[in-house]
């Protein structure tokens, strides 16, 4: 039975250049495990999309005094391009604009309204006196009253992370004019959470496999008692509210200046894309969402953890069609640039782009896959990554890839007649070979990353120890098989590192007239060996060193 992976990403706002951070967050990692699942023959749909609606593109476009479509329009292009620079391998990448998305929010909406999960409340938001209207919650800031960090939006403390309600900040401002703002009472659709929280527990108590920070933060959130939450906001940009499949007696008031809350509406996008893919390829988005073999993994920031573990589960629940749930939140925590938060404003910032264009994007990926913040924050260094591309893929794996394919050119003339594979290095790859599909089954990137550095670093030891320039003439046969088992590690190395750096591997294969496939029930981790070996091309370093 071949093995389903449905992988869902972030959805970047499109407010913005993305910077490296969302790289290290989620583009990347997320990359890696698409293609470890492609590699593995497993049947792998991966989408995600621009998330065009919510207060962080108003907010921007208020700013530069635009409105919320231009400035989608001016960033998404750019999205694209990041995403088809990187080689993010995305089977759809879309967008919360479309009508598909629209519709499918609106049943998500009326069907946990229909199953009485949804609740009409008063409650109090933050009221701008000076602006004369109701603020959403990213609209103000003021200090966190449970770790006292300042400058928090009003909806989320990204120190602590822990999510706010209205009223749970002290001294709470405008972003835009900076006066102060009060509370006032509006009314809003929630979601009843407190009705599902004993489901919700039982799937975050048996998912014990997560990485042992998002677990804990996860239970720690529901031992607090999960409560109604809106899922709707005074706002104008955004999907709307589906007022004429809604009872007059249920109706809220002012409903048709009211939007579905975004951190509501965005998740959804991860089955209302799959449902527009299937439509695209002529496939069925069931395949992946009601077949309960197939595993979910989402790929995202820490900030995120809480909608992914606790309210995106919720929803689905609610939904009571036996949709699958996450099966692993590939949760990872912040990057830091030289020990700082990333803030363009105050020119801590490395353009994702820019820095592809600079120094390569096969350097760029393989620094980050390095450095990945899985269960801690990491840290972006400059002097760090330009030794980390020289030491370790120019002077150990790029040397030694040439020297062996030199030495089988220039002194082999290309001719090996012992093709037999020497134990020590059989025994070595076997060994790697499983650890590394082990470890990647669990998303641990950066212990897959040290284990082909380990892997790298035997591979050098063997050739220098075995001195097969030595053997050349002394003993020509011996010579041979070592070349003939450093070949297969080379073999090995195109696979084990093409998730990393995908267009240096396929270069590597284009010097055999070999090609990296990916076919459903195909796993190319089965071992074996590159016999008839012919180089097509002079083989030319696969990597420079960074000034």
């Amino acid at each position: 039975m071949i093995k389903k992976i449905f992988i869902g990403t972030a959805w970047p706002y499109v407010n913005g250049d993305l910077h490296v951070g969302h790289l290290a967050g989620y583009l990347i990692p997320a990359d890696i495990f698409s293609r470890f699942c492609r590699l593995k023959g497993y049947e792998t749909l991966m989408v995600s999309g621009t998330d065009c609606h919510g207060t962080p593109i108003t907010i921007e476009a208020d700013k530069r005094k635009i409105s919320p479509q231009d400035l989608v329009a001016e960033y998404t292009p750019k999205v694209l391009e990041l995403i088809q620079t990187y080689q993010i391998t995305y089977d759809l990448f879309t967008s919360t604009t479309t009508d598909n998305h629209k519709k499918i929010t609106q049943e998500f909406f009326l069907n946990l309204l229909n199953k009485g999960y949804i609740s009409r409340q008063k409650s109090y938001q933050y009221f701008s006196l000076t602006e004369n209207k109701f603020l959403p919650d990213r609209y103000v800031e003021g200090e966190c009253k449970h770790c006292q960090a300042k400058e928090q939006r009003g909806d989320q403390c990204e120190n602590c992370g822990r999510s706010l309600e209205p009223g749970e900040l002290i001294n709470p401002k405008s972003k835009l004019t900076g006066s102060s703002v009060i509370l006032k009472e509006t009314e809003h659709y929630f979601l009843d959470y407190s009705k599902l929280q004993k489901q919700i527990e039982n799937f975050v108590f048996n998912s014990n496999h997560w990485r042992k920070w998002v677990y804990n933060e996860s239970v720690g959130y529901l031992k607090e008692g999960l409560r109604a939450r809106a899922i709707t906001r005074d706002i104008d940009w955004g999907i709307e509210i589906p007022k004429n499949k809604i009872s007059t007696n249920f109706l809220i008031d002012n409903i048709e200046h009211k939007r579905f809350y975004v951190w509501f509406e965005a998740v959804i996008g991860y089955f209302s894309a799959s449902v527009e893919w299937a439509k695209k390829n002529n496939k069925d988005w069931e395949d992946f969402w009601l077949d309960s073999s197939c595993r979910h993994y989402y790929f995202m920031g820490k900030d995120n953890l809480i909608f992914h573990t606790i309210f995106w589960p919720g929803q689905l629940i609610g939904q009571e069609k036996g949709y699958n749930l996450p099966y692993f939140p590939a949760v990872n925590n912040f990057l830091l640039l030289e020990g700082k938060k990333f803030s363009k404003s105050r020119g801590i910032h490395i353009d994702s782009l820019e820095i592809a264009k600079k120094y390569g994007v096969e350097n760029v990926r393989f620094y980050i896959a390095s450095i990945l913040p899985e269960n801690k924050d990491a840290d972006f260094k400059w002097q760090e990554f330009k030794e980390t591309i020289n030491n370790e893929l120019v002077d150990k794996i790029g040397n030694f890839i040439h020297r062996v394919l030199i030495f089988f050119q220039q002194k082999l003339n290309q001719k090996i007649e012992n093709e037999n594979l020497t134990q020590e290095v059989l025994v070595k790859t076997e060994e790697t070979l499983k650890l590394y599909q082990e470890n990647l089954e669990k998303c641990e990137m950066v212990k897959t990353f040290n284990l082909i550095l380990d892997y790298v670093n035997f591979a050098n030891q063997y050739l220098d120890k075995n001195e097969p320039w030595k053997l050349l003439n002394e003993n020509k046969n011996k010579c041979e098989e070592i070349i003939f088992s450093c070949f297969q590690i080379i073999n090995n190395l195109r696979i084990l590192l093409w998730p990393f750096i995908p267009q240096a591997m396929e270069k590597l294969s284009q010097f055999f007239n070999l090609k990296i496939e990916t076919k459903t029930g195909q796993d190319n981790f089965v071992f074996g060996l590159l016999r008839n070996i012919k180089l097509t091309q002079k083989p030319e370093p696969l990597f420079k060193k960074l000034n």
